[in-house]
């Protein structure tokens, strides 16, 4: 095996002292109901409800992605911050279970094609104006409408986003205010899935809802006035922010949900104000939590030990935040290693995962489920665990696909160091050792790079042949991962070459089956097609990973979410 590391890895230890504090919270649970209905109007809240006056926080996490606001200029990572000021259309409790928030009620049309929202009345924008259903209507036009509310095409030639992120405009049939406080939103193929796509458990930044009076004016000059003074509906308003250092929010008082307004849970601040930092040392990390300059640190299963030692202190788990993807990349011709699914069953079966899981991970990682299929994802049964290290069977499989040594098989193993999963260069040295030592022929070179510059050669098809091994989000619903990397000709990552044809028809077909299904045996859709997909070992997972977080001696006690990834439901950081 020969390692290349083209870009310097990023070392945990790390000397600083932060500065500074200000504010954060969070909660969890699974399932998405046909149709909900929701609470009475909102209420402001009365003076003497809020707690926590003059208290502020200070949380640190690892980083953030594009440091804009605007939702089609930002990625996931930037939800971190974002949805401290910003509310999404749907609300949840974590994993699949949708719940009132911003939207009331939802119903599905019986092919699943359509669905109807109403909105909940009396939510205010931080500026004093009500969330309408106009605000949400426009908010869905960035991205899938290029109707009267917004010409997407503008988004792409003002440079405010690429034009790729309006391209669900080609699956919108209408998008239309049907009520006063409700819309149909109809698309030309079934989407079950579509609640779930714009809900707090998702982990993508467009379900965040946009003020239609405040932004539209913006157009011309790219939302400049927003990036500098963003306004949602969220729990926090907007203070000030240094882009990919500091955000700085305080507590939204009249935030709407809470039991005053018949909802179940009080997702109103019980501090003052946040202070969210980005500091990649883990290391300056567990100092500044150490020292009491920070309230809540984002962890790695490299500092539990540490942080587990600071007085006063303890650690929370957030479960099914990340999975690893191991990636079989453009496996399409039939003179490539790879083509044979024998030889993709081989390397599965070749590699000791537990082993590389239990030491390097713990408590970290769990090896259950199949990539985005984790352990609480829908469609999840034990039947898509990883393949058990079986080295025989491994050598019986490579040779039936024709390989050896007298065959020999050169490839590079692509990996990057990736904050939400870690070691994954570690997990990729230790693989191409399995590799070598129980597939005859196998030489492996891995590749320890800079995370863009290895997704742009993999999405520009120029590594054939070869494996990526990187963390993905976890996710309740995988309808989009799913269609994209097998149904989708115009997904640049996407594991079948073409599904028009076969095999990859079929393979796009069987995964089909699943995710246009939106009866009640959606469940067992997901398994079918899953099983499907492990089977054909174009794309897969070993485990999934769970992030600690450290909370200081003045937190008494943080609810993150499981299996929704980044920082989630402050609320529930509760004071001593």
């Amino acid at each position: 095996m020969k390692l290349c590391t083209t870009t310097s890895m990023r070392l945990l230890l790390s000397i600083a002292v932060i500065s500074l504090l200000v504010v954060a919270v969070a909660c969890g649970s699974s399932a998405q109901p046909k149709d909900s209905s929701g609470s009475a109007s909102p209420k402001a809240a009365e003076s003497g409800d809020a707690i926590g006056a003059g208290e502020k926080i200070t949380v640190l996490v690892t980083d953030v992605q594009d440091k804009n606001w605007f939702t089609l200029s930002n990625g996931g990572p930037d939800l971190k911050y974002s949805r401290l000021v910003h509310e999404d259309i749907f609300a949840t409790r974590g994993r699949g279970d949708l719940i009132p928030g911003v939207a009331k009620e939802w119903k599905m049309s019986e092919d699943a094609t359509a669905w109807t929202v109403t909105i909940q009345d009396g939510i205010k924008f931080h500026d004093g104006s009500d969330l309408t259903v106009d605000d949400v209507i426009w908010t869905l036009s960035l991205e899938r409408d290029g109707g009267e509310n917004v010409n997407s095409d503008a988004i792409g030639n003002n440079q405010c986003a690429d034009p790729k992120e309006a391209a669900y405009v080609k699956y919108t049939d209408s998008l239309e205010k049907t009520g006063d406080n409700e819309f149909t939103y109809t698309q030309n193929r079934p989407s079950p899935n579509f609640p779930f796509n714009f809900s707090q458990s998702n982990q993508d930044t467009k379900a965040l809802v946009m003020s239609k009076a405040y932004m539209a004016p913006q157009m011309s000059s790219c939302f400049a006035e927003y990036e500098k003074n963003p306004i949602g509906a969220g729990p926090f308003k907007y203070v000030k922010h240094q882009a990919g250092v500091e955000y700085q929010v305080e507590r939204y008082d009249d935030y709407y949900h809470h039991p005053g307004n018949g909802f179940a849970d009080d997702r109103r601040a019980k501090f003052e104000s946040l202070d969210l930092r980005i500091v990649l040392e883990a290391a300056t990390r567990v100092a500044a939590l150490q020292s009491g300059e920070a309230d809540v640190v984002e962890g790695n299963i490299q500092i539990v030990d540490q942080l587990e030692k600071i007085d006063g202190a303890n650690v929370v788990w957030q479960d099914e935040s990340a999975h690893s993807w191991f990636v079989m990349v453009d496996c399409w011709e039939e003179d490539m290693w790879c083509y044979d699914k024998k030889a993709r069953h081989a390397v599965q079966y070749a590699a000791d995962f537990k082993t590389i899981g239990e030491e390097l991970y713990g408590r970290g990682a769990s090896l259950k489920g199949w990539a985005w299929a984790t352990e609480n994802a829908l469609g999840y049964t034990p039947e898509l665990d990883y393949y058990p290290y079986d080295p025989a069977k491994a050598a019986e499989l490579w040779k039936a696909a024709g390989l050896g040594a007298d065959n020999p098989v050169s490839i590079k193993i692509h990996t990057w160091e990736a904050g939400s999963f870690p070691m994954l260069p570690q997990v990729a040295e230790l693989v191409a050792k399995d590799w070598e030592a129980n597939l005859p022929g196998m030489s492996i070179e891995v590749n320890i790079g800079d995370q863009g510059a290895i997704k742009d050669v993999w999405n520009n098809r120029e590594i054939p042949g070869d494996v990526l091994i990187r963390d993905n989000e976890a996710r309740y619903d995988g309808t989009s991962i799913t269609r994209g990397g097998f149904c989708n000709v115009g997904t640049a990552w996407r594991a079948v070459k073409d599904p028009a044809f076969e095999p990859w028809k079929t393979i796009c077909g069987e995964a089909s089956k699943a995710l246009d299904d939106a009866s009640s045996t959606r469940e067992a859709s997901f398994q079918t097609a899953y099983k499907y997909l492990r089977d054909e070992s174009l794309m897969w997972g070993p485990f999934f990973s769970n992030v600690p977080w450290g909370i200081g001696p003045r937190v008494a006690s943080y609810e993150p979410w499981t299996l929704v990834p980044y920082f989630t439901a402050p609320w529930t950081i509760e004071l001593k």
